[in-house]
């Protein structure tokens, strides 16, 4: 298994379609956004990123960039829960960070070197940021040391902050400091008839979905308490053979490629530090990797594009697809919901 591929970045559609949606469409509806507001304690900065991080140096601290859109759940959710409650992980924060806030279809100017200014959406597409939130570390180089893709709980974001302000990312990479974290016991496996027990991933014939999860998991009671039960995911999910790994295993399986590999040795391989993380195969090939958290509709729409090979007719992006996807079903006068 090679360690780069390609990520089909699923959250995207927040950055740019679902909060577009086609106006003409009247039968259907968009609903389940969330509206939220930023910390009065950020950052009031002139968005000169040189100037931002040589001041956050001169007070030794880190520089973040949090990355939002209007109306995006899981950036409501996420700044509620680890910017705004008071907490281990929002004090953290305070202490080891300047944080500002960047909207990735915003008109403001910013300066991102001495040669480059552009408007917070030509940044956003520069940066190619299609995940909602996006969260960006940089070091007292000025080089992005960290990013991090979609919603992480309070728990989850502490390891990352903790990494970045630790400087661990001089020596190893988020996963392999992840890794060695005695974590606490937070998730006991579930069974689900859909699993199957197939050590031998090379003879799939099917759409084949890895499931990654661990007993530190924060995001599995949900994914199968609510996300697998849903009935649209399901309907999906029966398109798929599906396999369920206990990351920190050693016990030896085969990968797509035929190559003996664990459980473990491939989550560190491919750098999955979320969990529950998830590979969606098609034909032997990668197609997206799930690696933050994904309310329903987002969820099955993700497994539809995978299984009825949507990527081959929107190969460029899963974007192009959605819009698509969107406008058909606001057609028929179906709502889509964003929220749980």
């Amino acid at each position: 298994m090679k360690s780069s591929f390609k990520r089909v970045m699923f959250l995207s559609f927040l950055i740019v379609t679902f909060f577009n949606f086609n106006v003409n469409a009247q039968e259907g509806k968009v609903i389940g956004g969330s509206m939220h507001e930023i910390p009065s304690w950020f950052k009031e900065s002139f968005l000169d990123i040189k100037e931002d991080i040589e001041e956050a140096e001169a007070k030794n601290k880190h520089y973040m960039i949090f990355m939002d859109l209007e109306g995006c759940p899981y950036c409501a959710k996420m700044l509620k829960e680890s910017f705004i409650n008071e907490n281990k992980t929002s004090d953290f924060i305070k202490k080891y960070f300047d944080v500002i806030e960047l909207n990735v279809k915003g008109s403001r100017e910013v300066t991102w070197d001495e040669n480059t200014t552009l408007t917070e959406k030509e940044l956003a597409e520069k940066l190619e940021i299609q995940y909602s939130p996006t969260i960006l570390f940089f070091d007292d180089k000025k080089e992005t040391i960290v990013r991090v893709n979609g919603y992480r709980n309070p728990s989850d974001f502490k390891y990352i902050l903790e990494y970045v302000q630790g400087e661990h990312y001089k020596k190893m990479s988020l996963t392999e400091y992840v890794n060695k974290i005695e974590k606490q016991n937070l998730y006991t496996f579930k069974d689900n008839k859909m699993f199957k027990n197939i050590k031998d991933l090379s003879k799939i014939k099917t759409p084949l979905a890895v499931v990654f999860e661990d007993g530190s998991c924060t995001q599995c009671d949900y994914f199968h308490d609510k996300v697998l039960k849903n009935k649209d995911v399901m309907d999906e999910f029966k398109k798929f053979t599906i396999v369920r790994f206990d990351t920190n295993s050693n016990d030896e399986i085969i990968d797509v490629d035929g190559n003996k590999t664990t459980a473990k040795q491939w989550a560190q391989t491919i750098n999955l530090d979320y969990r529950p993380g998830i590979l969606l195969y098609d034909n032997k090939k990668l197609i997206s990797t799930i690696d933050a958290l994904l309310y329903p509709f987002h969820f099955k729409e993700l497994l539809r594009y995978v299984s009825g090979k949507y990527y081959e007719k929107y190969p460029k992006s899963y974007l192009d697809y959605l819009k698509v996807r969107q406008e058909e079903l606001l057609k028929k006068g179906i709502n889509i919901n964003l929220g749980e």
